[in-house]
């Protein structure tokens, strides 16, 4: 018997029209049930009712924050969340093997595919799937206005990035249950492998291990973002390949605090500042989340990955408003 899944959307998002989700759901009106929503909040709240309603499976259609929001309702509960990749960079599906904006994929995952269980991790309290990032990184998330990200997508991060290298960041402790300390001006840590898209950063994460990985930079300005790019470039950074000026470690828990004003992100939206002083803590939370995955891992092409990169869409879509005036 075919089945509905219910789709929680924003109706008003232009990234349904710029990735194409918009057409390709026209196309596949007897696939799912659309349940439109207001804000963040009223994603989770619905996601929520829809597990406690007895739902097998719950869709969202947007990118990581999106996702991050409808796995705060499902987190905990036997609904799966299925996952239709529509943002500009859809870090967790590409983890996960669905890829950026290859819908038939994710339906086949949606309708088909096994369902895995991922670990969940907090800052003070707030969940996130893919990635948190304490220093520069969130500050670029952070000064990134909406207007800017609409019109230029990934390019944004390299317009803001040049803006972020020269300001002078502040020193991060990273405190672990066992009183190690690492130091360092950037923070990123990974549930998974990748960061930014297709690149990995993480050589050996997993989102199913119980561990969140970690990288602490000590650099100053654009040395920090050439650090981060040899990471990438050996397809994650192992304890064997990383500078002198990176650490690694992996943990379930641990705190941080800094000696300034610091930024951070979670999965690729700004969260929070913290103030001297104060501390923020990193744990794993009791609450696994259900999510459905393909069945069979499709590579892409390396035509596929060059045209999905974030920065090339960006570019694809302002050539194609250029052409509609």
């Amino acid at each position: 018997m075919h089945l509905t899944v219910p789709l929680l959307i924003n109706p008003k998002a232009g990234s349904l029209f710029r990735s194409g989700l918009k057409a390709w759901l026209d196309n596949h009106r007897n696939d799912f049930t659309i349940v439109p929503t207001e804000s963040a909040e009223d994603l989770t709240r619905k996601a929520r009712q829809l597990a406690e309603a007895g739902e097998p499976v719950v869709a969202a259609a947007g990118g990581d924050g999106t996702l991050m929001n409808a796995a705060q309702g499902l987190a905990g509960t036997d609904a799966a969340l299925g996952i239709l990749p529509c943002g500009t960079m859809n870090v967790f599906a590409r983890e996960l093997g669905i890829g950026s904006r290859r819908f038939d994929v994710a339906l086949d995952a949606i309708q088909t595919g096994p369902r895995y269980q991922v670990d969940l991790f907090a800052v003070n309290d707030r969940p996130f799937l893919q990635m948190a990032g304490f220093g520069p990184d969130a500050r670029i998330v952070k000064l990134i206005t909406p207007r800017l990200k609409k019109h230029t997508g990934a390019a944004s991060h390299v317009i803001v990035g040049f803006r972020v290298a020269v300001e002078h960041h502040p020193i991060i402790t990273v405190t672990l249950p066992n009183g190690e300390e690492f130091r360092g001006t950037q923070v990123i840590m990974g549930n998974g492998k990748r960061y930014g898209g297709e690149a990995h950063l993480f050589a050996n994460a997993r989102y199913d291990d119980g561990k969140l990985d970690a990288a602490v930079i000590h650099q100053e300005s654009m040395p920090i973002l050439f650090e981060i790019l040899d990471c990438m470039c050996h397809r994650g950074a192992t304890r064997s390949n990383v500078s002198q000026c990176t650490r690694l470690c992996s943990f379930e828990s641990c705190e941080i605090t800094a000696e300034g004003k610091l930024d951070y992100q979670l999965d690729g939206d700004y969260a929070g500042t913290i103030h001297p002083g104060e501390k923020a803590i990193i744990r794993r939370l009791p609450e696994r989340l259900k999510v459905c995955v393909p069945r069979t891992i499709i590579p892409a092409t390396p035509l596929e990955k060059f045209m999905a990169h974030p920065m090339v869409e960006a570019w694809r879509t302002r050539i194609q408003r250029a052409k509609e005036f």
